[in-house]
Formats: structure tokens, sequence, C-alpha cells
């Protein structure tokens, strides 16, 4: 049948353009250029279609406009049967129009498209005009075009489904805020085909392919996503099915799956017990934040021979392989095992916004404290919420250190009403800004830096009297000064705090990271 249709389709093209040709011969002088036009541009659109719409408005004209031109040669009522070829030129351009349409708006199961209405008030014109100007063979080609358009709207309408796929849902498991690819296999529910567009209600997950045909067997739908905390038990996937031939739009849901979604805190709970239970520190694997924590307090200072690793900025010169560097061409640092590393300060906001933040600041502040006990980093904790420091321990040992932050991130509350906060100052800019002008003896730059320090001293004044910097300060009491620095904060109510007094701690040389 396919080979068929490819041998047909050209054949009835060349009778379009023979009959336009034929027009323009048997048309007077004054009108022959106007089938001649109308060939030529045929013949454009046959060799490069523009669009799919314009070859099937071009069809529609021969369906309309050929009895016309040979209405002069021949009997009216047998002029309307040099349109007739034109019938499967005009099906074979609507499924391919439907496989570039673009959907209507509204909400409705089912609605006509836009090619539905177009094909419909085109025909309801020539019937009026035919009707208008007396011309039978104008009113026998237009009530033929709509017989046809009615009974294939007809019969699209009752072979088209209202819910076009069919899926069996399947269980994914998956912790808030992680990633996780789903994959479900859907049928097409009816025998008429067509096209579907799927997407997604979620702003956290995609559906690709979006665009895909419903000729096959089945169909394959991949859905990445990145599920809340409060994320739906039921995955939705909004779609849109057009008929094969693009008249009936029809809109459905689709449930391929159900989403168990598992609290980051709940998780790092797990991860902190089972690495409690363990008989040595750092037998836990899980820990995907080492390989970012490791690097930023240059940890193996031993004595024995531990491996290599590629050299970072801050690596000691001494300890660089040079054998290693030459061979692979790159710098690579030895490690050394028996560490006695600086000691770290994890610094611990308890207050957040809503359930969602409390339960990603759970899941960073574990997930830290472990990777420190895996590397065996000697680590004080300074927890603190908007009004007051509630909690400053000494450098802690693996397991203390993991057992305590636990049990500190119980009190881990919502401040009630969200509010938005703007970005905080660059304090390190700010204070080059000044830097640099107090080198610049004119006016306006002399006031342009004391409004600058009147913004640094302010700074200053809100990090003092912040909770964030009456920790830090007696964390680094008791740990030293060169202690590294791990801050975990939705930075809130304490972003510029934070800003000012990690800018200052790095200032002296030390490392700080935020999380």
């Amino acid at each position: 049948m396919s080979r068929l249709r490819l041998l047909v389709h050209p054949l009835l093209r060349v009778y379009v353009v023979a009959a336009l040709v034929m027009g323009a011969v048997l048309s007077p002088p004054a009108l022959a250029f106007i089938p001649a036009v109308l060939a030529a541009g045929y013949l454009f659109l046959w060799w490069r279609p523009v669009t799919a719409t314009a070859l099937l408005l071009y069809d529609c004209f021969a369906l309309l406009g050929l009895p016309v031109l040979v209405s002069q040669s021949v009997p009216g009522y047998l002029a309307w049967l040099a349109g007739v070829p034109a019938l499967p030129l005009i099906l074979r351009d609507l499924e391919v129009a439907a496989e570039v349409m673009t959907h209507n708006p509204g909400d409705r199961a089912r609605s006509p498209t836009r090619v539905t209405v177009a094909l419909a008030g085109l025909t309801a014109l020539a019937l009026l005009a035919g009707v208008a100007l007396g011309v039978s063979v104008v009113i026998i080609s237009a009530s033929l075009g709509a017989l046809g358009l009615g009974g294939l709207c007809l019969l699209a309408w009752r072979r088209m489904p209202y819910m076009p796929l069919e899926a069996i849902p399947v269980d994914e498991r998956a912790l808030a805020g992680g990633k996780v690819q789903v994959t479900v296999t859907a049928k097409p529910a009816g025998t008429i085909g067509g096209v579907v567009y799927l997407g997604s209600p979620y702003d956290w997950m995609t559906v690709s392919p979006p665009v895909q045909s419903l000729r096959g067997p089945e169909l394959t739908l991949s859905m990445s996503l990145t599920p809340p905390l409060s994320g739906p038990s039921t995955l939705e996937v909004r779609g849109r099915a057009v008929d094969r031939w693009g008249l009936w739009q029809t809109r459905f849901v689709l449930k391929p799956a159900r989403l168990h979604v598992i609290p980051r805190a709940r998780y790092a709970a797990w991860l902190a017990k089972r690495y409690l239970a363990e008989s040595g520190a750092g037998m836990l694997p899980l820990i995907s934040t080492v390989g970012t924590i490791r690097p930023l307090f240059g940890l193996r200072a031993g004595v024995e021979y531990y491996g290599s690793q590629l050299y970072q900025p801050g690596d000691s010169l001494r300890n660089i392989d040079w054998k290693h560097s030459i061979k692979y061409s790159k710098l690579i640092s030895k490690e050394f095992a028996d560490l006695r590393g600086q000691p770290a300060v994890l610094l611990l906001n308890l207050a957040v916004a809503d359930a969602e933040a409390q339960d990603k600041q759970v899941y960073n502040a574990v997930v830290a404290a472990l990777s420190l006990a895996r590397e065996q980093v000697p680590t004080a904790i300074a927890a603190y919420d908007e009004h007051e420091v509630q909690m400053v321990t000494p450098a802690l040992q693996p397991q203390a250190l993991v057992a305590r932050c636990l049990d500190i991130t119980q009190h881990v509350k919502m401040i009630g009403k969200p509010v938005k906060y703007l970005q905080p100052a660059d304090v390190v800019r700010l204070r080059a800004n000044i830097r640099r002008l107090q080198s610049v003896e004119s006016a306006p730059a002399q006031a342009l830096n004391r409004l600058l320090q009147v913004e640094y001293q302010n700074l200053r004044d809100v990090a003092v009297k912040h909770p964030v910097g009456k920790a830090l300060a007696a964390a680094l009491e008791k740990t030293g000064d060169r202690a590294s620095v791990v801050v975990v904060s939705p930075m809130n109510h304490d972003a510029e705090a934070v800003m000012f007094s990690t800018a200052i701690h790095e200032n002296r040389g030390s490392s700080v990271m935020v999380i």
C-alpha cells in the first residue's frame, strides 16, 4: 500500500500541474498568466516544500479551482470531476501537517484543531460564493469538499480514544533533591495513528522525547526529575494527541510512575548511624562530597607514604613527586598517612525558612560531618540560630563529631514566614575598592571612599553582633585561628555576617568553604 501511495501521489501532482497549464491555454489571453503563475508556484512547492500548510492550500485550490478552469470547455455537471484527484493529495497534506502542528490553547478534553477550523471556513466561504454568484460548478465542488471534510472528521472522532496512551505505572524511589531517571513503556490505545506531544506539569521534571508518533507498537518515555521533599506521590505527564490527519486534538493526563520520595534528612541519619556502627572510622564509601572537602584542607601531612594525586594550589612543593610528574607531564603531589592535619570548624545554621530548606540543611550538615570524619579531621561544631549561639564544642574526634552533629541537627527549626534576602555584599571587593580609593586624592574619590568605609563598618558591626560571629569566635578560641571553616547555611538571616566573618578568616590564610 505504501509503494502504491508513493507512485500515485506524484502522478496526481503531475495531473494538477497539467490541469493548471491547460487552464492557462484555455483561458482568455488577459487572464492566462494566473494559471501559469499558479502552476509555477505549485512546481516550486513540490520541489522544495516551504511549509506543509502552503501545499495544503494549493491542493484545496485544486479541488475548488480546477473545475472552474475547465468549465469553459466541459459541461458544468462534469467539470467538478476535475477536482476529485486533489482529494488524496489533501489527505496526504493533512498527514504531513499533523506532524508539525502547534496545539490550540484551552483545557477541553477534545477540540478541533486550527486546520479543521480553517478548512471548514474555506469550504463554507466557497459554498457561499458559489451560491451568491450562481456558479453551479463551485457549489458542487464546495459541497464535495464539505462532505469529505465532515466524513473525515467523524472518522477521526470515533477512532481516536480519549486516552490515547496506556502505561503500567512503575514504582520509583528517589532521594529528595537527587536526580533520578525513570523510563516507562507506553502503548497506543487506538489504531488511527497520529502524533502525541508530551510535557511535564512540574518545573523539576522533564519528559523526552516530547514528540512521538502513535503509529508504532509502543513508545518509550524517559523522565528526568529532581523531586522536592513535598513532591507528588503519583507523577503526571500531560499529553496532547492529534489524529493522523490533524483534525482533532485530545488532551489527556498520563500517570506513568508512583514516586516514593525519601527525605534527605532521613537518608543522612541512616548514613550517620551506619558510620557509627562501623568498627573503624572512615569506612563509609557512600559519601559523595569527600572529593570536595578533601583538597580544601590539604590533609595528608604525615610521614608514611599513602599515595599520589594531582597537584592542587596550596600543596607543599616539597611533596611533589618529580619522577611521576615528568612521566605524566603533570604535577603530581605525594600524600602521606598518619594524619596530623589542622583542625576545622563546622559552622552550622539552625534556622531555616521552610520544610524543604530544613531537610536540605540537615542533610548537608550530616554529610559534611561524615566527610570530615572520614578524613580524620579534628572538628569543632559551632551551631547558632537567628537569636543566639546554641552550641560550641572543642575539636572532636570522628565518632564524637558525627554523633554530636546528628544530635544538634534535630534542633534545626523553621523560622515562620519565609523572608527573601538580597545578595550579600562582596566583602573582598569592598575592601579592595577602599584600598584603591585611598590612593586617589580627588574629592569625589574621597567621598566615595568614606561612603564605602561606612558600609564596611556597618557590615563589621552586624557580623560582631550576629550569633554567627560569636559562634565562630568561640570555636576559633578552642581550635586556633588557623582552623579551616566549613559553613553549612542556606544564607538567610546570617548571609552578611557569614560573608564578612569568613572573608576576614580567609584573609588570615585559612580555608573557608560554604555549603
